[in-house]
């Protein structure tokens, strides 16, 4: 019995780590043996080591997906889902692959540079749609026909009319200022660029 229970106790450290190895991991080794398959693709802008990464993705973690999607209890791979399983499977690489930090240097850097740069402007139109889902989402449709999505996140003088019912804003002609911004997502557990509104006028 005590000879068991020896063999047991020795065995139990590799079965422990054989539970805590995942499809994220599975997948992270899939990709960056992709990588470094291709260390001879020359990567010289962000969109370069975009591309190399979603080829990467493809071939690698797609034939995983339904797997990938069960462990993070989402049933349809779309954007929000592809997103979110992408930046996991990047912070796996980011820790046991050099050659994906490499591949990522240029996306780092053009971050970097644009962190210190605020995106601003301003979108005239029609309110289609005021949804409240969280976040206030105000639904613009613009004289071309083609219609915007902007977040309604913060508090601004112009907006005090409309503030205790952003409703009112429905079917009115009107001019939003924005400024891009990185907003976080609770149900994705990820971050999205959204125009966010600072500055309101009704016409």
């Amino acid at each position: 019995m005590k000879k068991i229970l020896l063999l047991l106790s020795m065995s139990l450290p590799f079965f422990l780590h054989a539970q805590e190895k995942d499809v994220y991991d599975t997948a992270a080794e899939k990709m960056c043996v992709y990588l470094n398959n291709h260390a001879d693709t020359k990567i010289n802008s962000p969109h370069d080591a975009e591309l190399l990464f979603s080829q990467g993705f493809l071939e690698t973690c797609m034939p995983l997906v339904d797997r990938l999607l069960a462990k993070e209890k989402m049933e349809t791979f779309d954007r929000e889902s592809g997103m979110l399983i992408g930046k996991k499977v990047g912070l796996k690489l980011a820790i046991m692959c050099p050659r994906y930090m490499a591949i990522m240097q240029p996306v780092i850097n053009d971050a970097l540079q644009k962190k210190t740069e605020t995106e601003t402007g301003s979108l005239r139109g029609t309110v289609v749609q005021v949804l409240q889902n969280g976040y206030t989402y105000i639904q613009l449709k613009m004289a071309d026909g083609s219609q915007k999505r902007l977040v309604w996140l913060t508090s601004f003088e112009e907006a005090e009319s409309v503030n205790n019912n952003p409703q009112k804003m429905l079917n009115k002609q009107v001019e939003l200022k924005w400024e891009l911004k990185q907003l976080y997502y609770f149900k994705s557990n990820s971050f999205a660029s959204e125009k966010i509104i600072t500055g309101l006028k009704i016409n």
